[in-house]
């Protein structure tokens, strides 16, 4: 077959090609005019229903995202912690007070039983209710947020609320203490009167002694709140082991492991001073969150122990409990807040 053959095949097949693609599409041209788009073009509007759907199920989801986000409940002058989720009554379960920077942590109503009569006869052990959730600071407070408190407050003389007869308001932070006045270690050297002053100017306020065992003990019954082991007590808190010990001084917070609701160095680093007049035993001790008050009290009640005591359970246990004068500072008294919420 010469070229002028091949030539004049290859153009009756091309012609036979196109003759059938028309042919094709004025059967579909038919089908569209008989029964509209939707039986011609069905591939075609299925791919955009389904687009469509993806799209609408992308808004919708991050609607309800946001929805979620917004609804979070949170007391005046507080925000959502970051990855705050719905808790109580739909109150976000971490939040962060926005004129400290203190992150509180929700706690659920709930009962317990506090005290350890098993270790210390002084300490009864009795059932308690508390029946109104509160959030509670997951640290002890530190130097940097005491030191908002002094600079919205320079008139404040935090010395005029600590024993007239010594020096001893916030030593570290003055170049007078071995204690670190880094940023995030516990504030010490503060009396029971200057950690009311904190908590008057924040809105915050010291937590009761039932308040503060019950987050301490996260549910548990154990000598601390990992257990019975005194030997795993330096995974969790800070306490001495003799004066040439690392432990012998004051620790960054939340350096050791939390309990299990979330809240760091309740045992050891240092005292806590709570809301309660001290009375050595719990007879006749509130069974709910109120806090006990004693018209002649002289002293008043630190929970948790510190870094200067050794690791036993009545000095850094659970249960572990102290008094001092509310005019009293030292290196191993500090506090955490509380923030009540509004309804059960």
């Amino acid at each position: 077959m010469d070229s002028r053959s091949r030539r004049r095949t290859g153009s009756r097949k091309d012609h036979r090609r196109m003759a059938r693609r028309r042919h094709r599409h004025d059967d579909e041209s038919r089908v569209m005019a008989d029964h509209g788009p939707e039986a011609g073009g069905g591939a075609m509007s299925t791919s955009r229903g389904l687009t469509l759907l993806v799209l609408l199920v992308l808004v919708l989801g991050g609607a309800a995202i946001a929805v979620e986000k917004d609804a979070l409940r949170t007391p005046s002058g507080c925000r959502a912690a970051e990855g705050a989720k719905a808790s109580h009554h739909g109150y976000a379960d971490r939040i962060a007070h926005e004129k400290t920077g203190i992150e509180l942590i929700l706690v659920k109503p709930g009962k317990f039983i506090m005290g350890a009569s098993k270790y210390r006869s002084n300490d009864l052990a009795h059932p308690v209710t508390l029946k109104r959730a509160y959030y509670m600071a997951r640290t002890e407070v530190t130097n940097a947020q005491f030191r908002r408190f002094m600079k919205a407050n320079p008139d404040y003389d935090g010395r005029a609320d600590v024993d007239p007869d010594d020096d001893l308001y916030l030593r570290h932070l003055r170049g007078k203490s071995i204690m670190s006045p880094d940023d995030d270690f516990p504030v010490v050297w503060v009396s029971w009167n200057n950690a009311r002053a904190f908590c008057r100017w924040a809105g915050l306020k010291l937590p009761t002694e039932t308040q503060w065992e019950y987050a301490c003990r996260a549910g548990t019954s154990t000598l601390y709140y990992y257990g019975d082991d005194r030997k795993a007590f330096h995974d969790y808190g800070w306490a001495h082991a003799g004066r040439d010990s690392e432990n012998y001084y004051t620790h960054p917070v939340a350096a050791k492991l939390p309990n299990a609701w979330g809240f760091h160095d309740m045992l050891g680093n240092v005292w806590e001073w709570v809301e309660d007049d001290w009375q050595e035993n719990f007879v006749g001790a509130p069974n709910d969150d109120t806090a006990r008050i004693i018209d002649d009290a002289f002293t008043k009640v630190v929970r948790g122990g510190s870094w200067g005591n050794n690791t036993a359970p009545h000095n850094v246990g659970c249960s572990a409990r102290y008094n001092s004068a509310p005019t009293n500072a030292c290196p191993e008294f500090g506090f955490r807040v509380v923030l009540q919420i509004d309804g059960p």
